[in-house]
């Protein structure tokens, strides 16, 4: 195993005992035993009186070592988190480890950490960069997806939170930067063999994980060749019960004689069960070439496939409005109760997420002189979600009543009352809506970036730097599904056969709900809707003449049946223009180090987007089912171009104090100002009308001449540094943002020919015009964030044996807005997405062999979403706190077994809208077990 070497300073003073008196009381009242690491070498012992002692450390102490060096050394505010060991990573999830770094929090996919959100600033403010290069993904927006990368390709990561003029613009959280293995980094030759099987309580299956590195240096060290291959896949069984929103202002019961008016009702409650096949296969190739020692050229390349399929069967109930029969509501007016009739609804629906990411990049890093380093990047990058159309959303009902009864807050409803077997009855499920759906991303990235660094070291005036960046970024999407006909049997018109129909049973779900109910395969669903049989019961249903069914399926969806249509691209591309300039002067002041980086960028950026849009001209009822209208479009829903540019320059100063009183102490100031550029898909020029019901009637759009947020922000951190292993930090930070970016909710009029007769009232407001709350994003003003972080990491070197193997990392996070939702206007719906406090608790053992590691992340309730769902209402997550494992021991020289587990109390995930008892969502996500073995070689 190979070992670092470091030493630890011997110190007596009372303020160090104190810190670590301090650090052992909290680490065992916040966590208890575990985690992972390695083995402590003979000099780790109890301090015998000596002033320097030598250690050697490898694992976790060697990571914590790592990080807090670059930490120190660095020129601006960052944390950082390194392999434990080759091909080790602290976690099985970027994202997972990115969490325990003070100020960051992850938001989860299918239990899995995904997107990070940064000092209170969500993900799309948020730059994620790639051994230093933009790389591209698959998300709508900026935000990076790190469930695309397996952790093991990934050999540290640097989260800076202040900026400097040389580091890529676009981020007001910070800066994150993952970066890999290199052969020179490991001269000589070196491989890790890892085998793991995957085990999931909310699943069945086991699952096969497994990951290679190679890597050698030939040539005396003058050629080196790198390359790893990762491949992970899970399977997890996920329950949940799940609200689509809560309706405000509402009257419940019959129009004529209301049981309640101004109520927020619930929209519908469901109980689903997803089956998540999740796939992971990534590979990296590094080539190096050092023709002599002032030169140095890589080659490097990255594939990753991601596949996620989930299919998702759900029983789902309606609950309209107007058809309440009983109802209950407390005092903020929630309807807490209620008894209705309508549909069982049996649904089966998908969601397909299946990307491959490529990169290929060129470094050259010269050595001009011994004063001028040059260093030439270029890079491409491709990221492409193949998902158009093949995701489907099929629904089959049984006439029924039922009741609903909230539960305590953030946990199950009741949902009781319905019918004698109309959740399993296989000869009483009736048609209805049936589509096919999907979206493809592709999004390509090129960059070159030039950077120079001269260092004459002239007095105060330490360095000069210089550069200049281009990266040409287009995102395109295109959506593809069932065209005009996806309400073709909506209203329940036929039945469905038997025998497509089977039950369905979730298992494992508690709670006063139904877990059986039936469920079918949507792609025979589908067929059978298309079939003679089915269109002439149609038919027959709706007193049609033979063939007319037939014919309009036909004639609507242009010949394609239920099939997939591919609708017209949008894309967005810009091209941005960059020049930096940085200076750096050093020096001492009455005996005091001090370091002074003053610089700025200059950035320019073009914009242009094109979409293509349809106009809505009317809407039409809906045969037995007062719950949904049919759109028309013009020109029989054909798609009409439309395009837009914009183009904007801005100059970003800043400035980074390092100041170092003592040799082990830092005193860091920073200021600069940021930017973060709209969301790619908030820039399409384009209306979207995406509910058209008559309790709920919705549309969206984009603006494609949206400003940039820009942020002035201060930072200043107190570091500590008491040896290598031991590190207490404190920072104070504050960003005042304007031209903050908001969608706003706006009643927008639309005139329709009202062929159909549909009365006037509600969202019907004259004999020719329609209503829609609007959402579309604009600039509208300014917010302030400020907070603070505090964080401990420590090893308990000076402890007597065997206890000199534990370490603890403790950090919280506390940061505030005066842009809460507590305060935002009803009409300005303008409030920060995302702001929590966390805290997170590590304890871990590593001697003799035996490592070691239990941690505790915990994330304090926020708010998801100003606007989401139907009744435009926001969407809260609750506080949400997870315990994670791991145990690996050396069985024998470079043989490791290992034990990993991730949510190992099983905690649930809970949504909410306005008021803590509007249950949103109730998620299972269940615990996660990795065991294994691990050969380094």
């Amino acid at each position: 195993m190979a070992m670092n070497k470091i030493q630890r300073r011997s110190r007596k003073e009372g303020l160090y005992k104190s810190v670590c008196a301090v650090a052992i009381g909290v680490a065992f009242m916040a966590t208890g035993a575990g985690g992972r690491a390695a083995e402590v070498g003979p000099g780790a012992s109890a301090d015998d009186g000596s002033d320097m002692q030598e250690i050697v450390v490898s694992g976790i102490r060697k990571s914590i070592a790592s990080a807090a060096e670059r930490k120190r050394d660095a020129d601006l505010i960052m944390d950082s988190i390194a392999q434990e060991d080759l091909g080790k990573f602290p976690d099985a999830n970027v994202a997972e480890s990115l969490q325990r770094v003070p100020g960051i929090s992850i938001d989860r996919s299918s239990g899995e950490g995904q997107k990070v959100t940064v000092r209170g600033l969500g993900p799309q403010f948020n730059t994620v960069l790639f051994n230093g290069r933009t790389l591209a993904n698959d998300s709508y927006g900026r935000d990076f997806s790190f469930d695309l990368l397996p952790a093991e390709l990934i050999s540290g990561a640097d989260t800076y939170k202040t900026s400097v003029a040389r580091v890529q613009e676009g981020a007001i959280g910070a800066t994150i930067n993952l970066h890999t293995a290199r052969p020179f980094d490991l001269p000589g030759p070196h491989g890790v063999v890892a085998l793991k099987e995957n085990f999931e309580t909310a699943g069945d299956d086991k699952q096969p994980q497994a990951f290679a590195l190679l890597s050698d240096t030939f040539a005396q060290d003058k050629l080196g060749v790198l390359a790893s291959v990762s491949y992970q896949k899970r399977s997890p069984s996920i329950n949940s019960v799940t609200s689509d929103g809560y309706l405000p202002n509402v009257a419940v019961g019959p129009s004529s004689a209301p049981l309640y008016q101004d109520v927020y009702a619930p929209r519908n409650i469901n109980v689903n069960n997803s089956l998540d096949h999740r796939e992971r296969l990534g590979a990296t190739l590094v080539g190096q070439f050092k023709p002599n020692s002032d030169l140095t050229i890589t080659v490097d390349g990255l594939y990753d496939h991601f596949k996620d399929d989930a299919d998702n069967k759900s029983l789902g109930l309606w609950f309209e409005p107007s058809q309440y029969t009983a109802a209950t509501i407390n005092s903020n007016r929630t309807v807490t109760s209620l008894t209705t009739s309508g549909h069982a609804d049996m649904i089966n629906q998908s969601s397909l997420r299946d990307t491959s990411t490529y990169e290929g990049g060129l470094n050259a890093d010269w050595q001009a002189t011994d004063t001028l380093h040059v260093v030439l990047d270029a890079t491409a990058s491709r990221a492409h979600n193949d998902g158009a159309g093949k995701s489907f959303f099929t629904v089959t009902g049984v006439p029924t009543t039922y009741s609903f009864t909230e539960g305590p807050v953030g946990e199950l409803p009741s949902v009781f009352g319905f019918t004698p077997g109309a959740t399993t009855n296989t000869n009483g499920a009736y048609t209805h809506l049936a589509q096919r759906s999907g979206s493809d991303v592709v999004d390509r990235v090129t960059e070159t970036k030039l950077d120079l660094d001269w260092t004459p070291d002239y007095g105060l005036f330490h360095a000069l730097r210089g550069g200049f960046g281009y990266t040409d970024r287009k995102r395109t999407t295109f959506s593809a599904g069932t065209l005009n006909v996806n309400c073709l049997y909506c209203g329940y018109p036929t039945l469905t056969p038997s025998s497509l129909l089977s039950t369905f049973t979730v298992k494992g779900l508690g709670g006063n709900l139904p877990t059986s109910f039936l469920a079918y395969d949507p792609n025979a669903y589908l067929a059978y809707l298309s079939s003679p049989a089915a269109l002439s019961a149609l038919d027959a249903a709706q007193n049609l003449a033979p063939g007319t069914s037939a014919a309009n399926l036909q004639s609507q969806s242009q010949g394609n049946g239920f099939n997939s249509v591919a609708n017209p691209a949008d894309f967005v591309q810009e091209k941005v223009y960059a020049a930096y300039a940085e200076t750096d002067f050093k020096g001492k002041l009455y005996g005091v180090d001090w370091l002074l980086n003053l610089g700025a960028r200059y950035v320019v950026t073009d914009m242009s987007a094109g979409s293509q849009s349809r106009a809505l001209v009317d809407l039409l009822p809906v045969t037995n089912d007062p719950t949904i209208y049919n759109a028309v479009y013009q020109n029989n829903g054909q798609y009409v171009p439309v395009s837009a540019s914009h183009r904007y320059y801005s100059f970003l100063p800043d400035f980074n104090l390092t100041i170092k009183p003592t040799s082990d102490t830092v005193v860091r100031l920073a200021g600069s100002q940021t930017l973060t550029r709209p969301n790619l898909g908030d820039l399409r020029p384009v209306t979207s009308y995406d509910v058209l019901r008559p309790a709920d009637m919705e549309l969206s759009g984009g603006n494609p001449d949206l400003k940039p947020y820009k942020s002035t922000n201060f930072d200043i951190s107190v570091e500590w540094y008491p040896t290598q292993t031991t590190m207490l930090s404190g920072a104070l930070f504050n960003k005042d943002i304007k031209d903050y970016i908001v969608t706003t909710i706006e009643t927008e009029t639309v005139t329709i020919a009202n062929s159909g007769n549909l009365p006037v009232g509600g969202f019907i407001t004259g004999p020719h015009t329609a209503s829609f709350a609007a959402a579309r994003p604009h600039n509208l003003g300014n917010v302030n964030v400020q907070g603070a972080e505090v964080n401990l990491v420590h090893t308990f070197d000076w402890m007597p044996h065997p206890f000199d193997g534990f370490g603890v990392q403790l950090n919280a996070t506390f940061v505030t807005t005066d842009r809460t939702f507590g305060n935002m206007s009803p009409n300005v719906r303008f409030a920060i997405v995302g702001l929590s406090n966390s805290q997170n608790a590590t304890l871990f053992y590593e001697k003799y062999g035996l490592s070691a590691r239990i941690a505790y992340n915990h994330r304090g309730g926020f708010l998801s979403s100003i606007s989401q769902g139907y009744g435009g209402e926001p969407l809260f997550v609750m506080p949400y706190g997870q315990v994670d494992t791991s145990i690996s021991y050396e069985i024998m020289d470079g043989v490791q077994i290992l034990f990993e587990g991730t949510n190992i109390t099983d905690e649930k995930y809970v949504t909410t809208a306005r008021y803590s008892n509007q249950l949103r969502g109730w998620y299972d996500y269940g615990a996660r077990y990795d065991i294994g073995v691990r050969y380094k070689f």
